[in-house]
Formats: C-alpha cells, sequence, structure tokens
C-alpha cells in the first residue's frame, strides 16, 4: 500500500516523490488560459520559484520533525500531506516564504527543549521572526509561540524575555545604526508597517463554498487526526508530548493570523497541520480506513489542482 511504502522509504522512493511533486504543483502551467507569449514573464518565474521553496519546504519539515523524535519513525509522509495540501496554491508567495522561514524558528524553539538557559536558540528565534514580520506585519503575532514555548519547555525567566526581545529588535537596531552611519533620515516605518487587523473568516469560507468535496474529506481527515493525536498523547516521550503541544500552538496561532489577517494568510495553518495529518496516517492501527482516506486525499487534491487555470 502507498502509506507502507512512504514509512521508511527507500532511496527510489524519494526520487519518485520528487517527480510526483514537480509534475502535481505544475498542473496548472497546463491550464493557461492565455498564450506563453501573453502570459507576465514575471508570473511564471515565480509560480516556478514557489515549486523549489515547496519541495525545500516539504524536506525541511520532514526531516525537522524527524529529527527531533516527535515522530520517531522515518518517512516522507509529511512532506506528501504538506505538497497534497498545497492543492490550491498558486499565488502566495509572500506567505509560502513567511511559511518556510518560520520552520528556522520552529527547529530553534525545539533546540531549547531541557536548557535552563536556552539564550542562543530564543535570540535565533527571535532574530528569524523579526524578517518574518518585515514580509507580513501580521506575524507579529506568532511571537505569542515564543513567549509559550518558554512556558511549555519550562524556562520562563526574565533572562529569556529580555534576550527574545534584544534578537527580536536587533534588525531594526542595525538598521537605524545603518541609517546614521550614512546620515539618512531614520522612518521605522519603511522598515516596519503595524498590521491591520479585522476580522473575517469569509476567506475560509469562500474556499469552502468553491471546494467542497475536498473541502470535507479534509476536514474528516483533520477531525480523525486531532482525535488520534489525542488518543496516542500518553503513549508518547516527554519530549515529543511537549512538541506537539508547541506546534498545537502554533496551529492555533496561524488560525488566529488568518481570521485576522487576509484569505492568504490561511496558507500558514499547512505546516503545522500536515504534522497532525501525517501523525495519524502513520501510527493509527486502522490501516484500512487511513489508506482509504489518504487514496481519497490523492485523487481529490490531483484533481482539483488540475482546474487551476493561470
Amino acid at each position: 500500500m502507498l502509506l507502507k511504502t512512504l514509512i521508511n522509504p527507500k532511496p527510489k522512493t524519494t526520487v519518485c516523490f520528487v517527480v510526483f511533486s514537480i509534475i502535481f504543483l505544475s498542473l496548472p502551467l497546463f491550464q493557461i488560459n492565455e498564450g506563453w507569449h501573453d502570459l507576465d514573464g514575471y508570473y511564471i518565474l515565480f509560480f516556478l520559484a514557489s515549486i523549489i521553496v515547496l519541495l525545500l519546504h516539504a524536506f525541511g519539515l520532514n526531516n525537522l520533525i524527524y529529527k527531533n523524535n516527535i515522530i520517531k519513525k522515518e518517512n516522507l509522509i509529511i512532506a506528501t500531506v504538506f505538497i497534497l495540501l498545497n492543492t490550491f496554491n498558486s499565488g502566495v508567495f509572500q506567505n509560502l516564504i513567511s511559511s518556510f522561514l518560520m520552520l528556522l524558528v520552529i527547529n530553534y524553539l525545539f533546540e531549547s527543549y531541557q536548557k535552563e538557559y536556552p539564550f542562543k536558540e530564543i535570540f535565533n528565534a527571535s532574530f528569524i521572526l523579526s524578517f518574518i514580520v518585515y514580509l507580513n506585519p501580521i506575524m507579529l503575532i506568532m511571537y505569542l509561540l515564543i513567549i509559550l514555548c518558554s512556558l511549555i519547555f519550562n524556562y520562563s525567566n526574565w533572562r529569556c524575555y529580555l534576550v527574545s526581545l534584544l534578537g527580536f529588535f536587533m534588525p531594526c537596531l542595525l538598521y537605524i545604526i545603518w541609517l546614521s552611519i550614512i546620515q539618512a533620515p531614520i522612518n521605522l516605518l519603511a522598515f516596519y508597517t503595524p498590521p491591520s487587523l479585522l476580522f473575517s473568516y469569509s476567506g475560509i469560507i469562500d474556499f469552502y463554498n468553491a471546494n467542497q468535496t475536498v473541502s470535507l474529506i479534509l476536514i474528516l481527515i483533520v477531525l480523525i487526526s486531532i482525535l488520534e493525536f489525542f488518543n496516542w498523547l500518553y503513549k508518547k516521550s516527554i519530549r515529543s508530548r511537549k512538541s506537539f503541544f508547541i506546534l498545537l500552538t502554533y496551529l492555533l496561532i496561524s488560525v488566529l493570523i488568518g481570521c485576522f489577517g487576509s484569505k492568504d494568510d490561511w496558507y500558514l495553518i499547512l505546516s503545522p497541520l500536515a504534522v497532525f495529518i501525517a501523525n495519524y496516517f502513520t501510527y493509527t492501527k486502522k490501516r484500512n480506513l487511513a489508506n482509504i482516506l489518504f487514496y481519497a486525499f490523492v485523487f481529490t487534491s490531483c484533481y482539483y489542482r488540475c482546474l487551476i487555470v493561470i
């Protein structure tokens, strides 16, 4: 079965995954509603660049989870689920970069486990987050993840918070110093623009109304995955358990950002969501149901990917 092949994958399985991912993500290129000569070349360039970033993102997320023993079975299920969740992605390059850089933030947070004073890890996570906020100001809400991580990993103290703030504001300080050196006027709004917060869940509602079949299958898989996570939680190691709570926090904050940001900000939920879904497909004892749901997920994702016209 396909799921069995993705667990403990052989080198040829990885090659097949890369080929499948490239073909899957490139499907909208075969549905162009204009001639190639009339299509914006920059859009095609960004589209192709997003395919490369998505592959790197998929492998990075897969290795991040396995390296930190969150899902101990070596597999390609996380990467596969993440690629399939990108069924409707064709123009969210900014959020794709933000999501990709968040892998570095999460990695540093995981490395802070069992360290009384993880100053290096907290500084680096906050430093990278500051650049993400520069790209997408609403990601400032993600700073809550760093604070909550200190509570989950039990190193909450004023020194860690001070180092975190120093790392977060370091790019801004460097920017001010550079402007002072070249004697240019200091305008912090050119470096950071406050986000406009407007509560709206219309984006996800519009998505559901336009793609009901794949939405229902995805909702079913997500509900079963979350239920499976809580059923297996007591069996996991302390580190894996706490790391999953960080990922759950990441997921909830991403939902919050999606509610108060633009419709493209919903893209941020895909990384943590892929981990919870992959955890279900990897560990569930109901293999027949898992295989049925996985094949349905693959089929509907490919079908709806083919419908995208650029």
